[in-house]
């Protein structure tokens, strides 16, 4: 064991770095595990985690949905994450009247713009951080865009992005310096938001949150700044972890990324999917049970924070055959990388389509390449990804 006396604890680094025998040995003896010293219960079979996902009057979401809080602390008021129907549902609209499948299609263009743009600064150099040259930078720009953030202000979006979830190795206190460019991404998002309130700028997502309604009044201004935060968050973090993850096993081992390359113009989809189930770029989220649950022979008692586990849910045996080997070449079917219920991502189609373009445009003009140092994996207790991804390419 490590981490103290516990099984698993998500903030403790050992874990972070290869939790799948941990959850292997939860789902087969300990499927509702108890974490005393962090308090909380945690979910790991496919079955179980499902169910939760759906029941959300016995499985809330409105006390918060992460281990540390950073939900809560950052995004605050607007953030439909935690948020139980009615009220999470009205509020969502806010954000699906927009990013819908229509728009997500439009993008493909400008997606393909930005992945060709990356990948041609890849020329001729040996040495790349892929994790904050290439996978944090694409997400970045589709989503400054979305938002109709100006251009000359990528940058410092990306810094103060990058400083917001740096992270301490077995601690769940968010360290000051995150929690300052987090006060700072508000402050500027509150004078973006003020200015499409004024009328400047159309046609962006800020401007639909600025004068965006839920039932029969307009959002007040702390929910308006909390939704864009939450957007900027939320659609950077999935897409970088999961490119990394891809791009870190195909650095491993090079007939991977020979059979992601010859089969990525028609079935990079299936492959795409095969990659969130196997390493989730979501580890994990939590919910407040709302009553007493008996499950497996264990009372979870009204009140308990209670994680469910993506990561282990999606290599649950009893749900995918060979559920610890990576195959790209299966199909894979549900998984729940994404979560599920009402609180299925909603940029979830976005992610694929960059993940998708990447895989079909952006990797047959890279050289081979191959891990050029240390990684280091991204230290928040529910994600799966890296911040630095040194990879070494031919000349």
């Amino acid at each position: 064991m490590t981490g103290g006396t516990q099984l698993w604890d998500p903030f403790d680094k050992a874990f972070i770095e290869d939790p799948f025998p941990t959850y292997a040995m939860l789902r087969e003896e300990r499927p509702v595990y108890h974490n005393e010293e962090r308090g909380f219960y945690a979910l790991t079979r496919w079955d179980d985690v499902v169910e939760a996902n759906r029941d959300w009057a016995t499985y809330s979401s409105a006390e918060g949905v992460d281990l540390d809080r950073t939900g809560s602390i950052f995004f605050g008021e607007g953030n439909i994450v935690e948020q139980d129907p009615p009220s999470h549902d009205i509020f969502r609209l806010v954000l699906t009247d927009f990013i819908n499948p229509g728009f997500v299609r439009l993008q493909e263009e400008d997606v393909t713009r930005r992945v060709q743009e990356l990948t041609d600064r890849l020329d001729g150099r040996s040495n790349v951080d892929f994790a904050g040259e290439y996978a944090m930078r694409l997400p970045l720009g589709v989503v400054c865009d979305l938002l109709g953030i100006d251009g000359s202000d990528h940058e410092w979006v990306f810094g103060r992005f990058v400083t917001m979830f740096e992270r301490e190795s077995g601690s769940t206190e968010i360290p000051q310096v995150a929690l300052s460019a987090a006060a700072e991404v508000r402050d500027y998002l509150e004078n973006e938001l003020k200015s499409r309130r004024r009328g400047k700028g159309t046609g962006d997502l800020l401007s639909a949150i600025a004068n965006g309604t839920v039932g029969d009044r307009p959002l007040t201004h702390l929910e308006q700044v909390g939704m864009s935060t939450l957007v900027i968050s939320a659609g950077i973090t999935t897409t970088k972890n999961l490119l990394t993850n891809i791009f870190w096993y195909m650095a491993r081992n090079p007939e991977l990324r020979s059979t992601v390359e010859e089969r990525a113009a028609r079935y990079a989809q299936p492959m795409i999917e095969e990659f969130l189930r196997f390493d989730s770029p979501i580890q994990n989220s939590s919910r407040t049970a709302m009553t007493d649950v008996e499950l497996h022979g264990v009372t979870i008692p009204q009140g308990s924070t209670v994680t469910l586990v993506y990561g282990s849910a999606n290599r649950d045996p009893e749900r995918f055959d060979d559920a610890d080997q990576l195959n790209v070449t299966r199909r894979v079917g549900k998984h729940m990388a994404f979560g599920g219920g009402v609180h299925l991502c909603i940029g979830a189609p976005l992610a694929r389509l960059e993940a998708k373009i990447v895989l079909q445009h952006g990797l047959p003009q890279m050289k081979q390449f191959a891990m050029g140092g240390e990684p280091e994996r991204v230290l928040k207790m529910n994600e799966r990804g890296f911040e630095s991804l040194p990879l070494v390419f031919d000349k």
